[in-house]
């Protein structure tokens, strides 16, 4: 008998150790609000998704879930954002290689379908105060001042609320007009040259600009000390070539490009009040991700956030950062399924770490995030 309850305590032990060993390779346990400071947050309400789910989560500050929106179709969410009459606009992004053709959709705040359109969606769209949705989307050209062979290209679609395009525009017709700003040489190498990023037949079409933003200027401070910041102007970012740019809607022509040799891999730049530019820097080649905060007119980075140590923080893809309205940044370490604020001077004063793992045990990522005020969601609380 003695025996038998020590070899039971032996298997006990070797399951926890082996548990624990499992866990150590998999990374720490942490899972919902790790990091809480009240008195320096910008106290709200957090809408995230995984690019592996087809849902999207509300979570208020100490990560309780107060509300989610599902709508299974059989693919992924790319993104989603909520509006204030409770409605949440979500992304199902075009898939070259699995043939996915992309979808918009509208949910309400029960998750009933309002609205769909299928269109070659990806990455992002803004709803403008219109109703239409400029939306990015995906295409495939022959483009010869560019690159010789297919590409993957950008355009930007204006829809309206009954599915009409109203407005256009496509990267490729637009690419040589960026040599006027940055320093960028078309056509792009040829897979003659050894550099080409497809080694199968027939070959993969190349993407590349790799899109990631689309956001339509508002009225703006900037605006009025220079007309290319104007509303209506749209800010892009092309990933694969390190560079964010001012579209002219009115011209269709890039006015303003910056970003080769600064920038690396970027996501989402965003225009704020204080007519800086915030930017995801994700920084896949030094393989760490910064916070940058730029003064477009004099291409001068005023103020950065990066990790210490700096390589503690690094998402090579995805990502977000939304500066808040108390002047802390929010971001999220897309890759690692980890939100988090900080305060201008760094200091982390909320982190969430995503408690949603997937099959393998891994936690999922975190494509981006918003972090919405207290009055715009209790508001939609209140009524529901």
């Amino acid at each position: 008998m003695k025996k038998k309850i020590l070899f039971l305590v032996f298997l006990f032990n070797l399951l926890i150790c082996s548990t624990y060993s499992l866990w150590g390779q998999e990374g720490d346990k942490k899972a919902g609000v790790t990091i809480y400071k009240p008195d320096k947050c910008y106290n709200g309400y957090t809408l995230y998704n995984s690019r592996q789910r087809e849902e999207a989560t509300l979570i208020d500050m100490n990560g309780y879930i107060v509300h989610r929106w599902s709508f299974p179709q059989g693919y992924t969410w790319h993104y989603a954002e909520l509006f204030p009459d409770g409605h949440i606009l979500a992304i199902i992004k075009e898939d070259y290689n699995a043939r996915i053709g992309g979808m918009l959709l509208e949910l309400d705040w029960d998750s009933n379908l309002v609205w769909k359109m299928n269109i070659a969606c990806h990455h992002d769209f803004d709803k403008l105060d219109n109703g239409n949705i400029m939306v990015l989307c995906r295409e495939y050209v022959v483009n010869d001042a560019i690159y010789n062979g297919i590409l993957k290209s950008d355009c930007y679609y204006e829809v309206t609320p009954d599915k009409k395009i109203v407005w256009e525009w496509h990267a490729d017709q637009h690419a040589l007009e960026l040599e006027k700003f940055v320093d960028i040489e078309f056509p792009l190498p040829t897979p003659e040259s050894g550099r080409s990023r497809s080694n199968v037949y027939p070959p993969l079409p190349v993407d590349w600009a790799h899109t990631n933003t689309v956001e339509v200027l508002r009225d703006n401070p900037l605006a009025k000390k220079d007309p290319r910041f104007k509303k209506g102007n749209i800010i892009f970012s092309m990933r694969n070539i390190d560079t964010i740019g001012i579209i002219d809607k009115e011209t269709g022509k890039i006015v303003w490009a910056w970003g080769p040799g600064v920038l690396d891999k970027q996501h989402i730049p965003t225009l704020m009040e204080n007519r800086n530019i915030l930017i995801y820097d994700n920084g896949s080649g030094r393989r760490n991700t910064k916070i940058l905060e730029l003064n477009p007119l004099r291409g001068e980075i005023v103020w950065e956030y990066k990790a210490n140590p700096p390589e503690s923080f690094f998402s090579n893809s995805q990502g977000s950062s939304q500066r808040l309205p108390n002047g802390n940044t929010f971001i999220a370490n897309s890759n690692n399924g980890i939100l988090f604020e900080v305060t201008p001077d760094g200091d982390t004063v909320w982190e969430y770490w995503n408690p949603d793992l997937s099959t393998n045990g891994r936690r999922m990522n975190l494509y981006r995030s918003l972090r919405y005020s207290s009055e715009f969601v209790e508001k939609l609380l209140s009524i529901k």
